[in-house]
């Protein structure tokens, strides 16, 4: 992945951004692009070695940005995000909910409750929190978007705790949109298909490639870019009066029959 041009586009100058799941794929692809914009960029993954890397290409590129490692299941970790946001840029203006995780994977009869407990608190609480802290500490006419994905929407019979989570965030998407439209803050979501990222290489390399290219009526799997895009509009200015709303990104995929990738773990 390219890192994009820094300072041919200011849309986000002045602002400061938290994204999570940033050291590589569509959360990567966020950080560079706000960066590029102008942004000064909080970025958290769960491993620091990764995220000190993204973070560097980034500076040397121009951008300003810093990392703070951890899981999303540190009950430490959103509070960090916020205290540094304040701390290195001063203030917060925007927040990407980008990482997730699944403790689960196969038919829901085997699930157990441990394992659903799990994914269903990592892919929903971590988010709300960090919504929560943030206003806590000032945030108001600010954005936010959380990363979803067309599970949500279809049947995928080995990933049900997480799709469950993912329409549980949906679920918390709008109703955060109303609780805080009056502070100016907007809260949205995207929606992604299949996207080419290293964490998702096993259900798009080999044969499986051209076999799900062709249930998409564009004709091709998504890239980082093609989800960052529609993120970095939900957050500008460009979308003043959008909130509450999920933005699908898949190529038309959705709308077509046959057997879905296994989407597991692919955000």
């Amino acid at each position: 992945m390219s890192t994009p041009e820094f300072g041919s586009d200011k849309r986000f100058a002045g602002k400061v951004a938290i994204v999570t799941g940033a050291s590589r794929g569509i959360g990567l692809s966020v950080a560079q692009r706000l960066a590029a914009d102008g942004a000064a960029v909080v970025m958290n993954a769960r491993k620091p070695d990764i995220l000190a890397e993204a973070v560097e290409e980034i500076q040397n590129a121009g951008g300003r940005a810093v990392g703070v490692p951890g899981s999303i299941n540190s009950e430490t970790l959103p509070g960090a995000l916020v205290d540094a946001a304040h701390s290195e840029f001063g203030c917060l203006d925007v927040i990407v909910n980008n990482a997730a995780t699944s403790a689960s994977y196969g038919p829901l009869m085997d699930v157990t409750k441990d394992a659903f407990h799990k994914t269903m608190l990592a892919n929903t609480w971590p988010a709300l929190n960090l919504v929560q802290l943030a206003v806590a500490a000032g945030m108001q006419n600010g954005a936010v978007v959380n990363v979803l994905t067309t599970g949500a929407e279809r049947v995928h019979p080995v990933t049900g705790p997480y799709t469950a989570s993912k329409a549980a965030l949906a679920s918390l998407t709008t109703t955060l949109a109303r609780e805080l439209g009056p502070k100016g803050i907007r809260v949205n979501a995207v929606s992604p298909g299949l996207v080419r990222t290293e964490l998702a290489r096993a259900l798009w390399d080999g044969e499986r490639g051209p076999q799900e290219e062709r249930l998409v009526p564009l004709g091709r799997l998504g890239q980082p870019t093609d989800i960052s895009s529609a993120i970095c509009f939900l957050l500008s200015d460009e979308s003043e009066w959008i909130t509450g709303s999920t933005i699908r990104i898949d190529g038309g995929r959705t709308h077509v029959g046959g057997e879905p990738a296994d989407l597991i773990g692919v955000y």
